[in-house]
This record gives C-alpha cells, sequence and structure tokens, in this order.
C-alpha cells in the first residue's frame, strides 16, 4: 500500500495542491526535454502559424475527447471486469491503438493547454485565478501560443469546437480561439447554470444521498461540501428535464452539426466532453446494467478525502462509474453511427481520446490527485481510427507523451505541426519503431512523477508549496502491474535515479514553459488599407 499523508484534504483542496534557471542541456531519453535555444521562443508575441492552404491531403480531422475515461475500460486496453463499452470496442476493432499514452501535466485544464498546442507545460508556473479551482499549470492558453485550431484554420481548414467542460468556458478562458465556431453546453458540477437555493439543509442530503455518519465525517473535512451539492443538485434538476446526461446534449450537437457541415471539407470538428467525470450520476438504463433498481443512497459525488467508505458504498460507486461511462459509450457510438452515415470515415482521422481516468476504491481510493499518479489514472486511451480503415487492428507499443499527440496527428493530415510545438511526431511507432521516451515525466499540482518501462514513481516537487506530507512511492511495473504496493523503502538507489531524472526533466524546461496574458505594448502608427 501506498505511505502518504495528505490530511484532511476537501475536492477543492485536492485541487489547489497541485523552478530554477534552465539546464545547460536536455535529459537524455525524457520526453519533452528542449535545447536551451528554445528559450528564445518565449515571449508576449503571437505569430501566426504557416500557410499551409496548399499543402497536405485535406483529409478532415475528428477529435473526440472525454474526461475521466479510464483507458481499461475498453477492451483494447484489456478491460477492467466492471465496465462494459460495446460501441466504443467496436470502434476500436477498425484503429490503431496505441497502447501507452500518458499525460504530462495534470489535471484538466493543463492538459487541454498541452493536447491544443503539442507543447510542454511542466515545470509549472502558479497564476492565482479568478475561480475556485487553484493549481499550478490551471490557467488559459499563453498569449503565444499556436494552436491546433488556428494551425488548421490557417491551412483551410472550418474549424469547429463543442464542448460542455465547464473549466473551458469559464469568464476569462480563451480554449475556443481559433475555432470558426464554437458552441457551449452548459450545466454541470458548479457551472451557475441553475440558480442554487441560497440554503442546503441536510435532510436535502441524508439519508437520500449519503448515510448520516459519512455525511458527518465529510463535513468535517470538508465544510464547503453543501455549496458544491446545493449548485450541483440545482443543475441537475434544471437539465434532467431535457435530457438523460449533459453528454446526451453535446453529443447531439455534434451531431447536428455534421449533418450541417459535412460537405465543407476540409474539416476540424473538436469535441470535449466532461462525462464520465464525477459526480457520478448515471441515467437509470445504464445505472441498471451494472445495479438493477437501485435503492439507498445515491453516492453521486466520491469522495477526494480519504474517508472510508462502506462496501455498499464502493459497490454503488463502482456502478456509478461504469453506468456513466456506458452513457458516454453509447452517445459517442450516436456520433460515429452519423460519421458512417454521412460517409465521413472515408476522408476522416476520426480519435477517440481521454485526458485522464479515476481510482475505483484501489488502495482504499477514488478519483485523481497529486498523491494517486497511477496507473488507473494517467494510462490514456489513444484510438485512430484512418479513412479505409488502413493499419485497423495494428497495436502502437512504446511511450507516447500528451505533447506527441498534435505533431503525430498533423503527420497523418500531412501538414506541420506549428513552430512553437515541442512534441514529437510518433506515427513510427504504427510500423514498429522504438519510441524515443526511455520515461516520461509528470507533474500534478506540486508533486512529479516519472514512468519508465519498469518503474512508476513519484515524489514532492515543491515542498514548500504542497501545504501536506507525502511520501515517495514506488511500484514495480513487471511485479506489480496494478501499482498497488509501494516498495520506495525497498529501493533507495532507484528512488534516488528517478527522482534525480524527474529534476532534470523539470530544470531543462523552466524557460520554455514560460508565457504572457498579453501582447507586448506597441505605439508603432498603424493606417487602415
Amino acid at each position: 500500500m501506498a505511505k502518504s499523508r495528505t490530511g484532511n484534504l476537501s475536492r477543492r483542496g485536492f485541487l489547489a495542491q497541485g523552478t530554477t534557471a534552465a539546464a545547460a542541456g536536455t535529459a537524455a531519453g525524457l520526453s519533452g526535454c528542449a535545447a536551451p535555444t528554445e528559450a528564445g521562443l518565449s515571449g508576449g508575441i503571437w505569430e501566426r502559424p504557416p500557410n499551409q492552404r496548399d499543402k497536405g491531403n485535406r483529409q478532415n480531422l475528428i477529435f473526440l475527447n472525454t474526461d475521466t475515461f479510464r483507458a481499461d475500460n475498453l477492451q483494447a486496453y484489456g478491460g477492467n471486469g466492471l465496465v462494459r463499452c460495446p460501441r466504443l470496442d467496436k470502434f476500436a476493432e477498425d484503429c490503431v491503438v496505441f497502447e501507452d499514452c500518458y499525460p504530462e501535466g495534470m489535471p484538466t485544464i493543463p492538459i487541454r493547454r498541452v493536447l491544443m498546442t503539442g507543447r510542454r507545460i511542466v515545470p509549472y508556473h502558479y497564476f492565482h485565478q479568478h475561480e475556485p479551482v487553484q493549481t499550478p499549470g490551471w490557467h488559459e492558453l499563453y498569449y503565444e501560443d499556436q494552436t491546433v485550431s488556428e494551425t488548421l484554420l490557417e491551412a483551410g481548414y472550418h474549424t469547429a469546437f463543442i464542448a460542455d467542460i465547464p473549466h473551458l468556458q469559464r469568464p476569462g478562458k480563451n480554449f475556443h480561439r481559433g475555432y470558426s465556431y464554437y458552441e457551449w453546453a452548459r450545466g454541470h458540477e458548479v457551472d451557475s447554470y441553475e440558480q442554487a437555493p441560497a440554503e442546503l439543509s441536510d435532510d436535502d442530503i441524508v439519508p437520500e444521498h449519503y448515510p448520516r455518519e459519512y455525511w458527518d465525517r465529510w463535513l468535517e473535512l470538508d465544510p464547503g461540501r453543501p455549496d458544491f451539492m446545493r449548485q450541483f443538485l440545482a443543475n441537475r434538476k434544471r437539465y434532467e428535464t431535457e435530457c438523460e446526461a449533459i453528454i446526451e446534449v453535446t453529443a447531439k450537437r455534434v451531431i447536428d452539426w455534421l449533418r450541417r457541415n459535412h460537405d465543407k471539407t476540409p474539416f476540424f470538428l473538436h469535441l470535449e466532453a466532461f462525462d464520465p467525470h464525477e459526480p457520478w450520476d448515471p441515467p437509470k438504463r445504464f445505472l441498471d446494467e451494472y445495479m438493477p433498481d437501485a435503492t439507498g443512497p445515491t453516492w453521486w459525488e466520491p469522495p477526494y478525502s480519504n474517508i472510508e467508505v462502506p462496501q455498499a458504498g464502493i459497490d454503488r460507486l463502482r456502478a456509478n462509474y461504469a453506468g456513466e461511462s456506458m452513457c458516454v459509450d453509447y452517445w459517442i457510438g450516436e456520433i460515429l453511427n452519423t460519421v458512417e452515415e454521412l460517409g465521413l470515415f472515408d476522408n476522416s482521422v476520426v480519435v477517440f481520446f481521454s485526458d485522464h481516468g479515476a481510482l475505483l476504491g484501489e488502495q482504499g481510493e477514488f478519483l485523481k490527485g497529486p498523491t494517486r499518479i497511477r496507473r488507473q489514472v494517467t494510462h490514456n486511451p489513444f484510438l485512430v481510427r484512418l479513412p479505409g480503415k488502413e493499419k485497423a487492428g495494428t497495436r502502437a507499443s512504446g511511450f507516447v507523451h500528451h505533447p506527441d499527440v498534435m505533431p503525430t496527428l498533423f503527420s497523418l493530415l500531412e501538414l506541420d505541426p506549428p513552430p512553437r510545438a515541442t512534441g514529437k511526431n510518433l506515427w513510427g511507432l504504427v510500423n514498429g519503431e522504438a519510441s524515443p521516451h526511455d520515461g516520461l515525466v509528470q507533474e500534478y499540482g506540486w508533486i512529479g512523477a516519472i514512468r519508465t518501462a519498469e518503474w512508476q514513481f513519484s515524489k514532492v516537487v515543491d515542498r514548500g508549496r504542497l501545504g501536506y506530507d507525502y511520501d515517495p512511492q514506488l511500484y514495480n511495473r513487471a511485479d506489480d502491474p496494478d501499482e498497488l504496493t509501494n516498495v520506495a523503502d525497498q529501493h533507495p538507489d532507484v528512488v534516488a535515479e528517478l527522482g534525480a531524472k524527474i529534476d532534470s526533466y523539470l530544470e531543462s524546461g523552466t524557460e520554455i514553459t514560460k508565457g504572457h496574458f498579453h501582447a507586448k505594448e506597441d505605439f508603432t502608427p498603424r493606417h487602415r488599407t
């Protein structure tokens, strides 16, 4: 078992917990390390991506991204014995399956920054945000970032963004940059979609949603819990009159866009779906697949805090997650059916992806967090379907880091990624080439980790900012593939070696991960043309 003392962290506290001069070289073999000369690329000047209108194969790109969808929800990644996703399992049969894809910076917002720019983002730089989530790396795109959408727009693509992730659409965020069309679906989590009641009494929570003793303990650790539940329940009451789940609204908007715009080629269609992110409140028809006619507390919101959950709660939480994942499978399947109906598989690269997964009771923990950088949380599904089912069934082994995703997909469109991208085109893995990465460094809050072929290791990288105690975690991937037994005390030499590699990677990126949120002031006279 892992030894970590995380204290009494609330859900927001977990998100809120999460630099030195650039190294004079690169950390050999580690993903994303860049030469010091790249430091000059940072600055408050945005450069338009190169014009590639006369280049490429003009194939469409359809990128379907979900949140908190475990890789092993799918049979292509071994299955987890719980979740069933028949539609995505069928889709995977026609795809290239990248077996070893993992994030660099986590969670939600940092991951999107990487996916949208192809650029490494750690070590983190912290900026206070005008919102509840305060965690390093959690901020809008830098002014000088060049995004997937901006690059494809400059290449003559129609670009569309349809999303329901509340963090992407908060005031001040700019993740819809470069899209000629964008649309937000609302109502998730604490998005102020519905006016919540001023107060929420315990009678509104107990016993419908949680047992009394559990709720009282949660309130001790997280006094703000009623505020979260108040907004979530108000939102749910509103959207359940319109749909079975918000993914339904979002998927239908994607389908509608496809029907109206499928002939406007080439296009880049980007879906960002929050489900199966918690709260896990699946429609009854999907929950019934795992717990027919469930009774008792709903257990919709899992605990971030280390609170002992009774077995009945564990069973319901797992059934809730499975039902919610199956709901996602259904609605992503409806999108894929529309793609097929419109004949778009013939001229489109179609991708299914997810940012991260979640613990489902392993080591007595649920969800994600800086102290939970393990396989269940970090292993990503990455499925790519090519026109004509080319390479269908191919399994591409070898490490892929999130900065590599954009350059790899651009290679399939026969286009160059934006100049600021630091990731690598790893399509060669499909043809049996070895990955250039012999280790992947990750950072979540102020805890860093490294994954190698043999080990998964994590440690504190900024103890002064962490705010709680954390003992290093080391897992032997060969002996312990589920990463359940911490063996750090038994291998001090491995701990030292891997810790040094984390430090080297972070030091190599201090300058190139900096940026600005505004343009440089310019008083040069401008004349109308």
